[in-house]
């Protein structure tokens, strides 16, 4: 209930107002030996004191809603007219600042490996900062189309990236909000006809003003089976929504590269629209240590010297199985590691129970925890 009126300040001060008024009238109705016992002048007073406690509640209903509508306006998605969204504004907690580009930007580069993605986002980056001076400047500002591939393996930081870029776009005016809505075909389609579009429309105008992100989207394409094409559908009705909102809505799409390419090469449309493509490359085994390591750190562990010895070989064997997820697979690791360690300190009452034994590692790479 505190949560609820703290991201809620205009109902607490409604429901505030409304139990003032409830006990307000029960003073009046319900004790009337006290109210009858007062002075005239003495009730003038006391009412004079409600009314303009009264006037002083709907000012600072009317001021707290203004302050909300500034705070939000550039921050939650558009939405259509009408009582039911002004209804939806007001009860809706408000969306969290987006964090400055600056420090957005720092982020992206203290991510493991990358460096090709990173030079493709600050050459973007710089672009649009020129094309904002352009048009200080008076220049006719020049039609930019922020639609986008991120082509690579599982688990190489498309979803932080397409984040990352979400704030720093917003800081830019390229976008209102910035906000991510991350979907994939599950989300877009149905199993009935005549429902795809109304999925794939409802999350397109979720996305509005920020960034609508297609993981897998290669599977939109895939073939049906001689049943009705649900894909084609939903490809179809995103088409049409990208069009009547460029100016509101961009749209990344996401997934290994020979299968996106095959996917954009699939519609006219879609090879007209997403026409930048950033390569994602795998992980190799030192910067996944890394990336272990930062988990570990993360996690207020501390890894033996040396661990490296032991888990690179591991990732060499591994990353050559189909499906290897490169830093969710290190994710997987850190938790058999931890299971592996509480196994051992289940035993030992003594042992640090901040600190990861190589023993530890050992039984997770061999998939005993």
């Amino acid at each position: 209930m505190k949560d609820f009126l703290k991201n809620n300040q205009i109902l607490a001060i409604v429901i505030g107002g409304v139990l003032a008024s409830v006990i307000a009238t029960w003073i009046l109705t319900s004790g009337p030996n006290m109210w009858q016992g007062l002075a005239a002048d003495t009730r003038i007073i006391i009412v004079g004191i409600g009314t303009g406690c009264l006037l002083v509640l709907a000012a600072l209903t009317v001021a707290a809603f203004a302050a909300r509508l500034g705070r939000i306006g550039a921050a939650q998605p558009a939405m259509a007219g009408g009582l039911s969204s002004g209804m939806k504004l007001l009860t809706s907690p408000e969306r969290v600042a987006l964090p400055s580009p600056l420090k957005v930007i720092e982020d992206l580069e203290r991510m493991v490996g990358l460096a090709p993605v990173k030079r493709e986002v600050n050459a973007l980056i710089a672009r649009l900062q020129i094309e904002r001076k352009r048009l200080e400047q008076g220049h006719k500002p020049e039609k930019l189309s922020m639609h986008m591939v991120f082509a690579g393996p599982p688990g190489v930081g498309k979803t932080e990236v397409a984040r990352a870029l979400g704030a720093v776009l917003r800081s830019l005016n390229v976008v209102r909000s910035g906000h991510l809505v991350e979907v994939d075909r599950s989300s877009l389609v149905a199993g009935y006809i005549g429902q795809t579009a109304i999925l794939t429309a409802q999350k397109c105008r979720d996305a509005l003003d920020g960034i609508l992100f297609i993981d897998e989207a290669y599977a939109l394409a895939a073939a049906s089976g001689g049943g009705p094409d649900f894909g084609k559908e939903a490809i179809d009705t995103l088409l049409k929504f990208m069009e009547d909102n460029r100016d509101r809505l961009i749209v990344i799409v996401a997934g290994y590269s020979n299968e996106m390419r095959r996917f954009i090469g699939s519609n006219p449309g879609l090879a007209s629209r997403f026409t930048k493509t950033i390569e994602f490359p795998a992980y190799n085994p030192k910067d996944l240590c890394e990336i272990f390591r930062r988990m570990a750190q993360h996690q207020h562990f501390e890894l033996p010297e040396g661990f490296e010895a032991k888990v690179t070989p591991w990732i060499s064997e591994r990353s050559r199985i189909e499906g290897w997820a490169n830093a969710r697979e290190m994710r997987t690791l850190m938790e058999k590691t931890r299971e592996a360690q509480a196994l051992r300190l289940a035993s030992d009452s003594g042992g640090d129970v901040s600190k990861i034994e190589m023993v530890d590692i050992v039984r997770a790479t061999r998939g005993r925890a």
